[in-house]
């Protein structure tokens, strides 16, 4: 595919309305300045989805997802940004102007095609020899050849550059590093990452290859499952194994069955449940929370039934409920995972759908696996206060008040004893948002005075940028505000709007978000003076506040081993807080 020329994306991204591309999809009806109706990309009932005409930007409250345009069409339709361009452009007259003649003139196309190929050599390498040993172990596992070529599983030898040597020649070695398949080594520049190992490929939601892991046919091997590391095309923590073939039918269900593993995965694919998504092996973040929104709000989990998966099941419960998802748990028994369960000829499809049935509430399951209700007082106790502290990261208030009676009815607890607990136990961190409620919107990790001083900053940069170059970036401590306000800078000139702005700054999903959240937020115009000048003020007074507690750290020191002070020193002290007054 032909490259598209910058010219033809900073027409899209200037011409087509964000208003009238969304308003195909969604419903929305005006309320103020913005626009709201129902989540395309999560089940809802309460509007949370904003889309801002004045800036090209739209939002949704609920996942803390943002953008333009392009990026609402690559949610929603699961297509690449090219794909995006291409489809807007058409769609609104644009010329589509293009550059080059391979594909692999592009980056991201060029570690596309390494994972496209090192998969069909992964796949030939069982092909080529039904009768090896990796034909033999997934045929020993049970796996039947349907599934084997449905989900294009392969084999990796053993052997330094086996990989290697296939793709060698053909990219630069560079680029071969930058797919993660090899790695450095004393052996050679580049080397096999995947060495004698079953391969399982993972998949983009448009149906690219991005990355695969690999299970060991070494007993010696201390590693079992290997996967990919973190490059640009595979994010560990927001990708689920067999997303791509599975998020129709846990769209059309509306329930997703998560597991841990490949194998389990596989299996109950196999037995007709294709609503599955595994984690393989790494452990369930928001990140993954807010990855599986995207396709439903329920999830049933079916860990493995030994005290890891247990714990592993518990954690999961805790990060699914935080956010908004309706969570239940399966439990197998007999240390059982989902491989291990059909296996039993007692097990059948049915004795699964009823376990699905009866899956229990997070809290039940917590309390018995816990084995809470044996404990004494004190750890009951202490037990009480976790759970609580839990909850309270809870952002709906009806789903805490109902995990708060769910959790008294299980400990036989008065739930107004619980409600006083909840009362006065410190919050951990800050609560998100109420969804739809634009007016509260902040990134949650974005604490200190210093990061909200820069937030604003940020804020007021996007919506008047003619106040961009007045911001002391020299001040900026964050890294990430610290690259988007020297773009906002950069630009403050053009006329850009934040829609425009987005695609330069470029980067993670994280800074997309951030600026799609600013963008809704409206300051007022009358406070911009203000506003500008406290949060510069507050981003001036905290070096001095930490020259002063260095200060005082020293002096505190000092009198500990019974030594007086410098008069220089105190002196010092004392001029810097003056700054502060």
């Amino acid at each position: 595919m032909r490259r598209i020329a910058q010219e033809t994306i900073n027409r899209v991204l200037e011409e087509v309305d964000v208003l009238d591309v969304i308003s195909q999809y969604v419903d929305l009806k005006k309320r103020g300045q913005n626009y709201f109706g129902l989540s395309p990309f999560r089940s809802e009932t309460k509007p949370s989805f904003s889309v801002a005409p004045e800036k090209n930007m739209w939002y949704d409250f609920g996942s803390a997802q943002g953008g333009n345009a392009v990026q609402f069409l690559i949610e929603y339709e699961k297509i690449s940004f090219p794909e995006a361009i291409r489809s807007l452009a058409e769609k609104y007259g644009i010329e589509i102007i293009e550059l080059g003649n391979k594909e692999q003139n592009n980056l991201y196309d060029q570690l596309y095609e390494i994972h496209e190929l090192a998969c069909i050599y992964f796949e030939n390498n069982i092909k080529d020899k039904p009768q090896g040993k990796a034909k033999k172990y997934l045929t020993d596992r049970a796996f039947h050849d349907d599934i084997i070529n449905k989900f294009r599983i392969g084999f990796a030898p053993d052997g330094w550059d086996n990989l290697l040597k296939e793709l060698q020649g053909k990219f630069d070695n560079q680029i071969l590093k930058k797919s993660g398949l090899f790695s450095e080594s004393k052996k050679g520049p580049l080397i096999d990452r995947f060495r004698n190992r079953i391969m399982f490929p993972f998949f983009s939601l448009s149906g690219k290859i991005i990355g695969f892991s690999g299970r060991s046919l070494s007993e010696k091997e201390d590693v079992k499952y290997l996967n990919s590391p973190e490059t640009l095309l595979f994010e560990k923590s927001k990708i689920f194994f067999g997303s791509y073939q599975t998020q129709p039918n846990i769209r059309k269900k509306n329930f997703a069955i998560l597991v841990e593993g490949q194998t389990d995965f596989l299996r109950l694919v196999e037995q007709t449940f294709d609503n599955v998504l595994a984690t393989s092996g790494t452990a369930f973040s928001s990140k993954h929370a807010v990855a599986l929104k995207k396709y439903t709000n329920r999830v049933i989990l079916c860990y493995d039934s030994d005290s890891a998966g247990i714990n592993a099941a518990i954690r999961t419960s805790y990060v699914l409920l935080q956010n908004g998802i309706e969570t239940r748990v399966l439990y197998l028994g007999n240390g059982d995972d989902p491989d291990d369960f059909f296996k039993k000829d007692s097990n059948t499809k049915d004795t699964f759908r009823s376990l699905i049935k009866t899956a229990a509430h997070p809290i039940s399951f917590i309390i018995k696996h816990k084995d809470i209700l044996s404990q004494g007082a004190a750890d009951q106790s202490k037990f009480l206060n976790e759970c609580i502290g839990e909850i309270q990261l809870v952002p709906d208030s009806m789903v805490r008040n109902d995990l708060i009676r769910k959790l008294s009815n299980e400990l036989g607890v008065v739930e107004a004893e619980v409600l006083d607990r909840f009362s006065s136990l410190k919050q951990k961190r800050y609560k998100a948002p109420v969804e739809g409620d634009s007016s509260t919107t902040e990134v949650t990790h974005y604490r200190s005075s210093e990061d909200k001083a820069q937030l604003e900053l940020i804020k007021l940069a996007l919506h008047s940028p003619e106040l961009a170059p007045k911001m002391p970036i020299a001040l900026f401590s964050n890294k990430l505000l610290y690259n988007v306000l020297k773009v906002l800078i950069d630009n403050s000139d053009k006329g850009y709007k934040p829609g425009q702005i987005l695609e330069l700054i470029g980067g993670s999903s994280e800074q997309r978000n951030l600026i799609a959240s600013l963008a809704i937020e409206v300051p007022d115009k009358e406070y911009e003076q203000t506003i500008l000048d406290d949060c510069i003020a507050t981003l001036e007074r905290n070096p001095v506040k930490k020259e002063i507690a260095i200060l005082r750290d020293k002096i505190r020191r000092m009198e500990e081993e019974d030594t007086s002070p410098d008069k220089a020193l105190l002196e010092e002290l004392s001029a810097l807080q003056k700054k502060l007054q």
